[in-house]
Formats: structure tokens, sequence, C-alpha cells
């Protein structure tokens, strides 16, 4: 599935020193290599460490990455926070580290950095999982399934960050929709353990996401593919997710009822088959 031409220890060292990038490796030299693209912008890869990575450990080698101003990686300038630098980036993770038709898993916001990655280079990914994917940011759509979801206070904070971003909107946007995406319970935990680089986020979404659109490449993605979706993602609504599915029809699909934003966490049962599926 994948072949590693170099040690994990001496690939991250030349790694540090070449790409403005953090990584966390759970390291099992013998077995397949996962790559986790987190959700954001602007958060990072530890809340994969409490759920999905764990369980891709058992059989796999999981290496996550926080990407270009994200985390614990260098913070760079905004003409460098797009989709097609994320997705240079990453070519340039896989080649330092010497890793060849490797695993990508993109979460949320992280798959359309997975997506632009399976369809700038078809033949280089072994297999690509997508949780929760959009290939666009589509805002009457996610102020809708905000306001059924969390109510009015939620829908109209939802607007008012993504048409006006700032970091009055986006306080207010974590504070009324937050929640509603992950769940009430799990919202100490997930605003306090990541590290969120607020600029980032603000920037996306007040540039590329805009009009960021990458439907019309779905087709060209050849890679075995495997999609893992809630139907309750107030942030990327099922309807938005369904655009992907029909985009790549070779894609596995498996939906999971009334999971949210974190499906890890609302269907465990969705990692193990996302690893089984892996293996396979």
């Amino acid at each position: 599935m994948t072949r590693i031409r170099s040690t994990c220890a001496a690939a991250l060292a030349a790694f540090a020193t070449l790409v403005p990038i953090a990584a966390h490796a759970d390291w099992k030299p013998t077995k397949p290599v996962d790559f986790i693209v987190h959700t954001g912008p602007g958060s990072d890869h530890t809340p994969y460490r409490e759920h999905i990575g764990p369980t891709l450990a058992e059989e796999l080698q999981v290496l996550y990455l926080d990407l270009r101003g994200c985390g614990r990686s260098d913070m760079s300038t905004p003409e460098h926070w797009n989709t097609e630098r994320w997705t240079a980036d990453l070519r340039e993770v896989f080649e330092t580290l010497g890793f060849e038709r490797p695993v990508l898993l993109g979460a949320g916001w992280g798959a359309l950095t997975a997506i632009r990655y399976a369809q700038t280079w078809p033949d280089a990914l072994s297999k690509l999982v997508l949780v929760n994917p959009v290939a666009r940011i589509l805002v009457p759509r996610v102020v809708a399934r905000f306001d059924e979801l969390g109510g009015p206070a939620a829908g109209e904070a939802a607007f008012n960050f993504l048409e006006h971003p700032s970091e009055s909107t986006v306080a207010a946007y974590m504070r009324e929709c937050f929640g509603v995406m992950v769940g009430a319970n799990n919202v100490p935990r997930l605003l306090l353990n990541p590290i969120w680089n607020w600029p980032v986020t603000i920037s996306w979404v007040d540039g590329e996401a805009r009009s960021l659109d990458l439907r019309p490449g779905l087709s060209s993605i050849t890679a075995p593919t495997l999609i893992a979706a809630g139907t309750d993602d107030p942030q990327f609504p099922q309807a938005s997710i369904q655009e992907v599915v029909d985009g790549i029809p070779h894609a596995e699909v498996h939906w999971y009822e009334g999971a949210r934003h974190s499906v890890f966490r609302d269907a465990p049962e969705s990692s193990l088959t996302i690893r089984e599926w892996i293996l396979s």
C-alpha cells in the first residue's frame, strides 16, 4: 500500500527543517501510513488523537499534520493561507518524509485540502478518506442548518460571521454555534485543548471561502475513496456533502444519522469502519 524510503526519525528531522508544518506520529514502521488532515480553519490536529487516531494506530502508522498557519505549524502569512498552498505543502511533506502513495484522511474543512490533493495528483494516494467533506462553502445553506438545529441565535451568528468575518463575529459564532456543531458536553475540551489561530480563521472565511469550488474536478479523483458523513453537521450540511458524493461516483459512502461535526464522537463505529476499509 505505502512504501517508506527512509526511517521516521530521520525523515521527521529533515521535514522539520524544510516544511513549516508540525507533525506528530504514532509510528509502527511495518504498517500502512495514514495522514490525518484536521478540520478548521485555524484549529489543529489535537482532537483526532482522542478518537479516530488511536483506533487507526492499532493497525496503521498514523501521522497528524497541522497545516500551515494552524496549530504548532509556522504561522506564515495570509497570502499562503489557501487550499493550493496547503495542498502543495502536503506534497512536500510526503516527498520529504519519503512516502509513496499513502492513505490521506481529510475531515471537515481539512477535506478540502485532501480533495484538492487527490485532484492534482490522482495516482499519488493509495486510498482517500473524506469525513463530512464539502467542495464549496454555500452560506445560505450553512445558515439554514444552524437555524434548524440551533435556533435563530445560532443562525444569525453564523450569517454574521460568514458574511462579515471579524474578531467580534467569530467570537459570537463560537459562543452560539460551536455547541450546535460538536455538542454542549464537548465544548470545553474542544475549545481549550487545541491551539486556535483566529487570524487564519477570519482571513480564510473573508477570502478563499467566498470563491472556492472544487466540484468541477471531483470526477478526476481516481483513488479508492471512502466518505463518512453525519447527517446533521450544520457547518458542512448534508446537501453540500451530497455534492461530493455525487461527484465521486466510485466512492463508498457511509451516512451516520444524527451525527454532527464530530462524527467520530457521535458515531464511534465510524472509526472502525474506516480502519477496516483502509486495511481491506
